[in-house]
Parts: structure tokens; C-alpha cells; sequence
């Protein structure tokens, strides 16, 4: 019966394609591989003689994407590549759906020729007829049936000379019981696919017009996206990247300050551009400046266990004389010597005591507080390291930006992109410019939101010398969190007083307008033994999948407890440090700081809820309690659709 209902199918396709005139029977061949397949759809050219030049001879549109066939016997030249590919994206252009659009560079070239040879070109694929099907079939699903017969059609309603001949046509009564073109290896596979319910990721194909006017822009020199959580800044930024490898040579790179972020979004961006290979680049910045200082032999000696006795070395002397400014509050000085001092470069007091400590300015320090952090902690933390050859990660950074200004990169990165841009510390910054060429028009693109700094200390862009006045956008319509989620995390109180990256008014999550309705928010109060047990058992109960949870704490202490309380209970977990977005039917656990970037269908954290309000409060400890404000609601903001929050009274 299954071959019956193959062949009954294969007939009615060769009755289609014969009624396309001046196709040769090898070009009936190659169409006809999609029209096997239900779900696809077919815009075949009505031109004579076929198949036309400089455009595409027929579009492929189903569950894994776009693609444009180009009949060829050898690869055509640059313009002739340039012409197709701008015609195949004006045909798929401007294609509205709800609110959002179709990308255009999603339409994949493809060049049908009579041996594939196993090329990959960052413009095109060659398949012939023992590869075009598993071209089409093969790769990720992206686009949902229904989306891609709408697509098929809208395109050909303003494709002239385009007919649109769709699988789904078939007479009912000519649908096999099953194609029959599936290996057992291939159900099974799907059938993995179905039982993990991957998602379909609407944003892998379709984004809202003011965030593919972005990925489309040019912008002569570094740029900047920000906005509040949930905006799609970072897909906007995927998108970019994805945009200019299939129109550049050239290599690319995507760094953060969270080291595992970089990895976490690798595997979004081999979906949108699955052919570029290894010129795209995704690591965090410290691993980036370490193995570049390697190859130039010019890797300073780190060892952890001095640089952390040298602070507390440090701290043996600075203790008394600083305990009238903060009290006994060791870690806010490790910060100012981390974040201010070292983050910024700092040699010498003069500097110190010019700066503005943009997001430490709760404490002013005067020139003599300043003068007496200088000579009770920098210098002998200096010195302890100096005494013993020893250097810490901020000394690579400064070791790493020297080296790049003296000897720039042998091979350029075309586009350099750094997210979570607002956790870098200034030297960080500099850094991320010299990567990109150090100049006035290196492609650089940072993205992030003031209001989802998670670590102390502050700047602006132009503290570095970077500039991009005239080249920043601001994404202001949240797409990740259902309605109830958005409400609590909105009432957080993040210090809603932000910048945009440069020192203007920022937009900040109460202000954005949200796409998604419903969702739900769970609060429960006690003590913090209580709480955690309580967290345990909802996560035991909750609704949805184990892949698609997420417990997010702001201490790694905390995070360890509480895998420890999770899997005491039945529960697997993962921690957040190893998690590179590969979906797992396990628990993700970790720190705010490691869940930078990342979203989750339901998420479990617990919150401390200070005596004092934050206004009312002070010094080092209304800094301490903003950062924690803000920390609580990034962790908030990862969820899709349920939050559920324990807040400690103790």
C-alpha cells in the first residue's frame, strides 16, 4: 500500500512539472524531490528558455526553511551570485505575518549542478540530484507547516513569473498512508524530536520589522543595541552576524564576560548560518585574551591562590583605616580594586582621584579616602604580586590590549559582537576594540542593558574611546515573558534608573510593551529553611518539562545547596556552568550570573527581603541592595511563562 501511495503521489508531481514549460527532464528531476515530501511548497520560473539568469529558476519552501534553486553547470561569478541573491531575498521580503516579518537572508541559495562534489561556499550550497534531498530535509525544523504554506503563497501573490505548485494539493485520495521516503533512521530521529518537544523558534525565520530594519542596517563604524530584558536584543544580534557571514568573507566573532554565554548561543547561530564553518567564533573574553597571549608568547603568570592571598594581605592593613568608610565590608573593596581600579586601568593615584566612579558614587570617596584605598589596598596587592611574578586577570586584559596595539591581528575579524556588554569592566572595553581593529569604522557591535548589571562599577562607551553616536538602536517591545511574569518582574525594584550604554536616559522593563498574555506568578514567604524546602517540592509538582526549568540563585553556595536539596528529592539536575543550551530532560541550576542571556519556560528563585527599604538606605549598603534589585530581576526575566519566587523573612 505504502508503494501504491508513492507512486500515485509521484505521478501527480510529474503531471505538475510537465505543465511548466521548457523543462528538461533533469530539471523535473531535481523539483520534483520537494513535492515528495508533504508540507513543501513549490515556486517554479515560467520563463523560456529555462531556467533564467540572474534569479532563481525555482524557491523550496517547508519545515527546515527557504531555499532558492540555481541550475548551473559551474559556479557563476560574483555578480552573477550578487543578482540572486538580491532577487531571492526582494521575492521573500517585507512578507508580513502578525506583527512580525520574514528575514530575508534566511532564503538559502542553493546551486543544482550534475556533481555536488561536497562544496560549501558562505554564499551558496551545491547539491545534485544524490544530495538535494538531504540539502532540503536534513537540517533543523524552523518554520511550522501552516507558516510555510502562507509564506509559499504570499511570495508567489507578488512573484510575477513565479507559479506556486504546493504537495499539500495532492487529491486526498492520493495521499499515501505514509511516503515511504523516510529511513527507519530518519522516524527515528523524528520521532526523538517529537518526544522532546523541541520548540519552534519563530525567531529563527520571522522577527518584528524594527528588529529586522537593525539586522539590515549598515553602520560604518561600532554600534550599540540596548534595551530591557526580554527585547530581543541578542537574537537581533545573531541575526547580524548570520546577515553579514553570507555576504562577507572574513571572520567573526561573539564574546561575553559569562564565559558559558558564547556557547549557549553558538547553536542558534549554526542554525541561521548552518554553512559558515569555523569563521564564526563564540567564546568569553578572558578564554579569548588568554590563548591569544599564548600564541604570541606573551602570557603572563597567573596563580590563583596568590592573587587571593594578596587581597587578603591587602585587607590586613586597609581594615582599620577604611572601617570608618563601609565598616568591615571586605568585598566592596575587592570590587573597587577589581572593578574600579585594575578594571580601568588605574597606574596611578592622580587617575584615581580624577575619575567619576559611575556606579559606585553611593560611597564618594575624596581625594584622601582615596588616597588611603590606594596605599592600603593597591599598592600592597601590587606589590605582593610583583614580589612573587605573579598576575591577575585584569593584568591579561591590559596585557592583551598592549600586545594587540603594538601588533594587530594577522587575519581581522570582519564583525566582532559583545553581549552582556554592561557586566565588562573598561579595559574589557578596550580590549573588544582592539579585537575589532581599534578604529573609527571597525564593524563592532555591543548589545546589553544598564539595567541587568549583575557586577559592581559602571563607565560609558565613551570613557573608552569608542565612538557610536548616531549608530544605536534601543529595543523597547518585549517578546520572552508572558504578561504575569512581566508584571512581578517589573515591580522588582532594579534601580529603574538607567543609561542607555552612553550616558542618555535609558528604557527600562516597566516601560516595554509585552506581545505575550496569561502566564503566572507564584510567591511564597518564610524562613529561608522553609523556603528552600518549599522551592524543592514545587519544582517536584510543577507543569512543565524538566528541559524547560530553570532554579536560579545569586550565591554559587546557594546553587550548591540547593542541587544537593533537588537531588535528594528525585530530581536530576544540570549545573548552569556546563549547560551550552543543548536541551537535557534535567534541571538547570546555577548562579543569576551564568544564566545571563538564557531564557526558560519556568523559573524558581528565591529572594531575601531586606528590613529597609532600598530608599532609605545608604553607602555600601544601598549599593549592595540595587545590584541585588537588579540580580533578582534578570533572574526573573529568563522566564517564558511561570516564575515562582520565595522571598526570605529572616
Amino acid at each position: 500500500m505504502v508503494e501504491v501511495g508513492r507512486e500515485r503521489r509521484q505521478r501527480w508531481v510529474e503531471q505538475k512539472l510537465a505543465a511548466v514549460p521548457g523543462l528538461t527532464p533533469g530539471h523535473r528531476r531535481s523539483l520534483s524531490v520537494p513535492l515528495m515530501e508533504s508540507g513543501w511548497h513549490l515556486l517554479v520560473a515560467q520563463t523560456t528558455p529555462f531556467p533564467p539568469r540572474g534569479r532563481a529558476a525555482a524557491f523550496a519552501v517547508g519545515r527546515t526553511g527557504v531555499y532558492a534553486f540555481v541550475f548551473a553547470e559551474e559556479i557563476p561569478g560574483e555578480p552573477v551570485l550578487r543578482s540572486i541573491r538580491k532577487h531571492a531575498e526582494e521575492t521573500f521580503a517585507n512578507l508580513e505575518f502578525g506583527r512580525n516579518q520574514f528575514v530575508p537572508h534566511m532564503v538559502q541559495v542553493v546551486l543544482l549542478m550534475p556533481e555536488a562534489g561536497g562544496q560549501v561556499d558562505y554564499r551558496y550550497l551545491v547539491a545534485d540530484d544524490s544530495t538535494i534531498r538531504a540539502t532540503l530535509l536534513t537540517g533543523s525544523a524552523t518554520i511550522k507547516s501552516k507558516r510555510a504554506r502562507l509564506l509559499a503563497t504570499a511570495a508567489a501573490e507578488r512573484a510575477s513569473g513565479y507559479s506556486l505548485i504546493t504537495a499539500d494539493d495532492v487529491p486526498v485520495s492520493e495521499i499515501p498512508a505514509a511516503d515511504g521516503l523516510f529511513t527507519d533512521g530518519e522516524l527515528r530521529e523524528h520521532e526523538r524530536d517529537r518526544m522532546l518537544g523541541r520548540p519552534f523558534h519563530d525567531w529563527m525565520v520571522f522577527l518584528d520589522p524594527d528588529q529586522l530594519a537593525l539586522v539590515q542596517r549598515n553602520f560604518n563604524g561600532p554600534a550599540r543595541f540596548s534595551g530591557p530584558a526580554g527585547t530581543g536584543k541578542t537574537v537581533v544580534a545573531l541575526h547580524r552576524m548570520a546577515h553579514f557571514a553570507k555576504r562577507n568573507p572574513g571572520r567573526l566573532l561573539f564574546t561575553s564576560f559569562v564565559k558559558t554565554l558564547p556557547n549557549y548561543h553558538r547553536s542558534g547561530f549554526e542554525r541561521l548560518a548552518p554553512h559558515v564553518g569555523g569563521r564564526a567564533e563564540f567564546t568569553g573574553l578572558h578564554a579569548w585574551a588568554l590563548r591569544f597571549l599564548r600564541e604570541r608568547d606573551a602570557m603572563p603568570d597567573i596563580d590563583s591562590a596568590v592573587i587571593k592571598n594578596a587581597f587578603s594581605h591587602a585587607w590586613l592593613k586597609a581594615r582599620t583605616p577604611l572601617a570608618a568608610i563601609t565598616g568591615t565590608d571586605n568585598e566592596y573593596w575587592k570590587d573597587e580594586l577589581e572593578r574600579v581600579i585594575k578594571g580601568r586601568g588605574i597606574t596611578t593615584l592622580q587617575e584615581y582621584q580624577k575619575i567619576n566612579r559611575a556606579g559606585r558614587n553611593r560611597i564618594r570617596l575624596d581625594d584622601g579616602q582615596r588616597e588611603k584605598v590606594w596605599e592600603n589596598i593597591y599598592q600592597p596587592y601590587q606589590k605582593w604580586l610583583a614580589d612573587r611574578d605573579v598576575h591577575d586577570f585584569n593584568d591579561v586584559i591590559r596585557a592583551a590590549v598592549d600586545e594587540l596595539h603594538d601588533r594587530p591581528l594577522d587575519e581581522p575579524y570582519g564583525l566582532v559582537v559583545v553581549d552582556e556588554v554592561q557586566d565588562f569592566t573598561l579595559m574589557e572595553l578596550k580590549l573588544v576594540h582592539q579585537i575589532a581593529g581599534g578604529r573609527t569604522d571597525s564593524q563592532l557591535l555591543f548589545v546589553g542593558d544598564g539595567q541587568q548589571q549583575v557586577y559592581p562599577g559602571g563607565w560609558t562607551l565613551s570613557d573608552a574611546g569608542i565612538p557610536i553616536v548616531g549608530r544605536g538602536a534601543v529595543l523597547k517591545t518585549n517578546y520572552r515573558n508572558r504578561a504575569a511574569v512581566h508584571e512581578y518582574a517589573k515591580s522588582v525594584d532594579a534601580t529603574n534608573i538607567v543609561d542607555d550604554l552612553d550616558g542618555g536616559p535609558g528604557f527600562v522593563l516597566r516601560d516595554t510593551d509585552v506581545v505575550l498574555p496569561d502566564g503566572q506568578a507564584e510567591v511564597c514567604t518564610g524562613r529561608r529553611k522553609d523556603i528552600e524546602a518549599k522551592l524543592v517540592a514545587a519544582v517536584r509538582e510543577a507543569s512543565a518539562t524538566m528541559t524547560d526549568i530553570a532554579v536560579l540563585s545569586t550565591t554559587q553556595a546557594e546553587a550548591t545547596r540547593l542541587r544537593d536539596a533537588l537531588g535528594k528529592a528525585g530530581v536530576s539536575t544540570l549545573s548552569l556552568t556546563v549547560h551550552d543550551g543543548t536541551r537535557h530532560d534535567v534541571v538547570k541550576v546555577g548562579t543569576v550570573h551564568r544564566a545571563k542571556g538564557m531564557d526558560f519556560a519556568a523559573v524558581f528563585h528565591i529572594m531575601t527581603r531586606t528590613a529597609t527599604p532600598i530608599s532609605k538606605l545608604g553607602g555600601a549598603e544601598r549599593d549592595r541592595a540595587e545590584l541585588a534589585g537588579r540580580q533578582t530581576m534578570v533572574a526573573l526575566t529568563r522566564a517564558r511563562d511561570y516564575i515562582w519566587v520565595g522571598i526570605v523573612e529572616d
